[in-house]
């Protein structure tokens, strides 16, 4: 399972408090035809495999970065991991911006297509597990359970000196704690603007009196979030899930993603290369147009639950034709 090479096994499920409104761009509806496509498509797979990206979490309030109301469109940078390693004035204005969009982001909760892929793989359709480039942690949290968070967990924690692993949550009460008076100051105080990594935009005057706190396990080691910034690496063992995924699969979906990531276009490559045939449902052009046998620029959170409940429909049919055969 894609699963096993997690790494966040053991982390309390979210508790969600209210919703955020849908950033998701408008889509055009999806056609009878290309759910009838898409339904083949997943019908004749024993080995699907499904690759999600940020598209997939829009309509949950999350930016996403390439889209013309994306974060990239609106001019913001996320901080690279060489950034975050070199100055701790870096990390210091990374925690202080993460400690305002946490507040928000974290309150992000499963929209219809993440509950309908977990309906689709409990329904036994998605026999060859989920890849998300996405590090919100919304498939987990709809109840799929063979999913690899490629680019990490934003709710979980690392230390880049003992490599001890905790919960993100945790974190923001100790720098809730170690900033008293500077987060009470911005109580209920939302964001502008939120960022695709949960980031958000402070004044340098403002980032300059955070104070952050080093790790609890060894006593002094650097915080970093638990996922893969620009310029970092992917863990080997997550790369290697991902390639055996790919290399295993008999069909792919590649749902809400450009593919503009060189990471997921190779495992989309590797599956075509083979001669398994590739589906694309995202709402814009990806860099994958070439190597798909269907495309549909619709929006994820109507197909996904339409295509659940074709699927069951026609399941439940099939073994009523069964029963009355015996």
């Amino acid at each position: 399972m894609l699963r096993a090479a997690s790494t966040l096994r053991g982390f309390a499920p979210r508790r969600y408090a209210h919703a955020l409104r849908s950033l998701a761009p408008a889509a055009a509806p999806v056609t009878a035809a290309q759910l009838d496509a898409l339904e083949a498509h997943v019908r004749s797979a024993s080995r699907l495999v499904v690759l999600t990206g940020a598209g997939i979490s829009t309509p949950s309030g999350i930016p996403d970065y390439r889209s013309p109301d994306g974060s990239y469109s609106r001019g913001h940078k996320p901080i690279t991991h060489a950034e975050f390693v070199r100055k701790a004035e870096n990390r210091q204005r990374y925690w202080a911006r993460s400690f305002i969009g946490f507040e928000v982001f974290s309150r992000s909760r499963p929209n219809a297509a993440h509950l309908a892929l977990a309906e689709l793989e409990r329904g036994g359709w998605i026999g060859g597990g989920c890849i998300t480039q996405n590090v919100d942690g919304l498939h987990a949290a709809a109840g799929m359970r063979d999913c690899l968070d490629l680019h990490g967990r934003i709710d979980a924690v690392e230390c880049l000196d003992c490599g001890d692993r905790s919960d993100r949550a945790v974190l923001q009460e100790r720098l809730r704690a170690a900033n008293r008076e500077w987060a009470e100051a911005r109580v209920g105080a939302l964001p502008a603007e939120l960022r695709a990594d949960g980031d958000a935009e402070l004044t340098a005057a403002e980032t300059a009196a955070f104070s952050v706190p080093s790790c609890e396990a060894c006593g002094g080691g650097t915080l970093k979030p638990a996922v893969t910034f620009f310029g970092g690496s992917v863990p080997v063992e997550d790369v290697e899930a991902a390639r055996e995924a790919a290399e295993n699969a008999d069909a792919m979906l590649v749902v809400g993603s450009s593919v503009q990531v060189y990471s997921a276009f190779r495992l989309v490559r590797a599956v075509a290369e083979r001669g398994a045939p590739v589906a694309l449902l995202n709402n814009g052009p990806t860099r994958a147009d070439a190597l798909a046998a269907l495309h549909l620029h619709c929006a994820a959170e109507e197909v996904l639950p339409a295509l659940a409940s074709r699927l069951l429909a026609r399941r439940d049919a099939d073994e009523g034709e069964v029963l009355i055969a015996t």
